[in-house]
């Protein structure tokens, strides 16, 4: 996950091979077992607002792509 302007974001799939992108996605359905409050990004720092929902909407983008 990435955060850009303030907006939690999946990985950039363009520069990800297929494996990769499933062992992401696979990582972040494991979020979903928790009541995440903050999420804090290597590079983007903290993100607080709503990460249980943003998670989700990001595991069920990827597997609707």
């Amino acid at each position: 996950m990435n955060i850009e302007d303030g907006q939690l974001f999946r990985n950039n799939t363009q520069i990800m091979n297929e494996e990769k992108i499933k062992k992401a996605i696979k990582s972040l359905k494991k979020f979903m077992e928790y009541d995440v409050e903050n999420l804090i990004t290597y590079h983007g720092g903290p993100f607080n607002d709503n990460p249980n929902k943003k998670i989700k909407e990001l595991v069920l983008g990827d597997l609707n792509d």
